[in-house]
């Protein structure tokens, strides 16, 4: 199928992508359904091949599940023809690059720079998506690099930054990080992001606590980073 272009890139929209990063137990997921980044009034897309977000909340709405890119993309189509908040899910996908280019082409179909809402696109577990980490080549690069100028906030978890296309990296504006599994990540963090490596090595996970875990919050600046704990909801059936 051939995706229509993006229209209307408008230089206004600042840029406000997110990185989530942190080992198992550090709450990402979480952290994109209840952090604030994502609200109620918003409409939110979601590649979720391991169904983390269909039918949970994320920014107070309910997510709607797809489990075939045809039926994902008429609702996602007809839905940003509105000012409508929604959040749509694409689910249970082949863990390959090809299938993340495809959801890519979708997202980047629908934005629109002078649409009355920002469209915020999750990408779960990205590195599994991914082959190489100098750039993230085609449309999903495209998302990081161009998305902020047609209304795009781009919002994707991860364990390990060295595993994450730079193209993510540098595009970001906001990180989440939870407590990491090695040092390595640590002083990437320390070293990159200017959060010093003891306070990320002192992060606990759930797993640690049996009821939260740390996290660290670094928003655009130098040393501007704050301390913070989050809980995960019971999942909704």
């Amino acid at each position: 199928m051939k995706f229509p272009p993006p229209l209307n890139k408008n230089n206004r929209h600042h840029a406000e992508h997110v990185c989530y990063l942190g080992t198992t137990g550090s709450c990402k997921t979480t952290a994109i359904q209840t952090l604030g980044f994502i609200k109620k009034t918003d409409q939110v897309v979601i590649f979720d091949p391991y169904a983390e977000h269909a039918g949970q909340q994320v920014g107070q709405q309910r997510v709607k599940g797809f489990d075939t890119p045809d039926t994902f993309y008429q609702a996602l189509w007809a839905a940003r023809k509105t000012a409508t908040p929604f959040a749509y899910a694409l689910t249970d996908q082949p863990r390959t690059p090809a299938a993340l280019e495809r959801f890519a082409n979708m997202v980047w179909s629908v934005c629109d720079g002078h649409h009355v809402k920002r469209l915020h696109c999750v990408i779960e577990e990205l590195a599994k998506f991914t082959h190489q980490v100098s750039k993230l080549d085609g449309v999903a690069g495209e998302l990081w690099t161009g998305g902020r100028g047609f209304g795009l906030v781009m919002h994707t978890t991860f364990q390990r930054s060295q595993e994450v296309p730079k193209t993510v990296l540098n595009e970001s504006a906001y990180f989440y990080i939870g407590a990491v599994a090695t040092p390595a990540n640590a002083k990437w963090i320390d070293e990159n992001l200017g959060v010093p490596k003891d306070e990320v090595l002192a992060l606990s996970t759930v797993r640690d606590t049996g009821k939260h875990a740390d996290y660290l919050l670094k928003s655009p600046g130098i040393g501007n980073w704050k301390k913070g704990k989050i809980t995960p909801p019971r999942r909704a059936r």
